[in-house]
């Protein structure tokens, strides 16, 4: 029988309607301080760019740096609190997004999927070349924790945030910021593979439909320059011109060793 509180697709579907529910009740309840938007902003950042970016795809997934693996391991773990996933399901799902970029089988090809809500689909991802590129995490015990336990890990933040400071905290700390991240995730999925959209642009014509999108750049951490990462997917910086603000790659430059 599959754990309870392994990362499944439907129950991280479920888990992202809920916590967008409860941010939208939340704000309407406490309404949106300052202090509101400085907690919102500082947990979008460290489970969205440290977690996810930073260490999920630019780390764990292309191997793009090397730093401490305790930076690393505390890293994955706050990536595991934005929603999009436990660290094995995100790389599987992204490794196969590059393997079959805009063909029938990518994972969230906006050309094949449209705009859909991230789905952590980690076992129909799992496959023998999927396996092995990502064998230095797959067999790793606290990666395999982290995702047989992903849900009860994200749950018991929460509730560690509502003892520390009620309702109030979980929504604008947790809650909110982890909506946020899932949502920009699949905002870069389906910006970062379409052309016409305003912001975007080419800059490398490759066989897939990648994207660079300047509207994005600042509030995706860097990930809208898309059509660059995808020209060079194991350079840790996707800006390639000095305009390209990529805020994770500054990011990295003081974590790499």
């Amino acid at each position: 029988m599959k754990n309870l509180f392994a990362s499944s697709t439907h129950g991280a579907q479920l888990f992202l309607l809920l916590s967008a529910i409860a941010s939208i009740a939340g704000m309407l309840t406490f309404g949106i301080t300052t202090n509101a938007v400085l907690l919102t902003t500082l947990g979008y950042f460290c489970y969205g760019c440290l977690g996810v970016v930073v260490t999920f795809h630019r780390g764990l997934t292309h191997e793009s740096y090397q730093t401490h693996p305790r930076i690393t391991e505390i890293f994955a773990l706050l990536g595991c609190l934005g929603g999009t996933g436990s660290p094995l399901a995100w790389v599987a799902i992204h490794i196969n997004h590059h393997l079959k970029s805009d063909k029938p089988g990518d994972p969230h090809s906006p050309r094949h999927k449209g705009f859909k809500i991230f789905a952590l689909d980690y076992e129909n991802q799992i496959s023998k070349s999927t396996k092995w590129r990502m064998r230095s995490i797959i067999t790793n015990p606290y990666y395999q924790f982290l995702h047989r336990y992903y849900f009860l890990i994200f749950l018991s933040w929460s509730l560690i945030l509502y003892i520390i400071g009620g309702v109030w905290l979980v929504v604008y700390l947790h809650l909110l910021p982890a909506t946020i991240t899932a949502l920009m995730s699949n905002i870069v999925n389906y910006v970062g593979h379409k052309p016409n959209l305003v912001g975007g642009f080419r800059t490398y014509n490759l066989t897939d439909d990648s994207t660079n999108n300047w509207i994005w750049a600042i509030p995706s951490w860097g990930e809208s320059w898309h059509n660059n990462h995808h020209r060079y997917p194991r350079h840790y910086s996707l800006g390639r011109k000095w305009w390209q603000l990529d805020i994770s790659a500054w990011v990295i430059k003081m974590i790499k060793i």
